[in-house]
């Protein structure tokens, strides 16, 4: 899906009936890398996933995708949906996605003094993170 269709399917999808916000899913890709079959040079880029649910007898999910370039923000999805307030935290902290709008972006695990984004694909896995290691 465009990102500047992104919100618009959301709310539409809510009015459809799909009023739980399961999850938000980023993922990091490296520059030449992505999913099976990817272009060798194909830009760095983030792909963030959202699925939402129908509740009660017969639910039903909704899922869509979203390709970001690194420095590309995504619009929030928490005035639509409760529940993305604190996902989309969690994915601005550990893969470095940016949800533009969002009430309150930052850090949700990692100290606010943290360099880096530990679920990235370029992050060094042996990095210091105080105070945990």
């Amino acid at each position: 899906v465009p990102a500047a269709k992104h919100l618009e399917l959301a709310r539409r999808l809510k009015a459809l009936g799909y009023t739980q916000y399961v999850s938000v899913i980023a993922t990091h890709w490296k520059a030449g890398t992505g999913r099976k079959g990817a272009d060798a040079n194909e830009p760095e880029h983030f792909e963030v996933t959202t699925v939402l649910r129908t509740i009660g007898a017969g639910s039903r999910t909704a899922s869509w995708a979203v390709r970001l370039l690194p420095d590309e923000p995504l619009f929030t999805l928490a005035g639509v949906f409760a529940g993305a307030d604190w996902q989309e935290r969690e994915q601005y902290d550990l893969v470095g996605v940016k949800f533009a709008g969002h009430p309150d972006l930052r850090r949700l695990m990692m100290a606010e003094n943290y360099a880096g984004h530990p679920l990235r694909r370029d992050f060094k896995s042996n990095s210091p993170a105080p105070p945990w290691r």
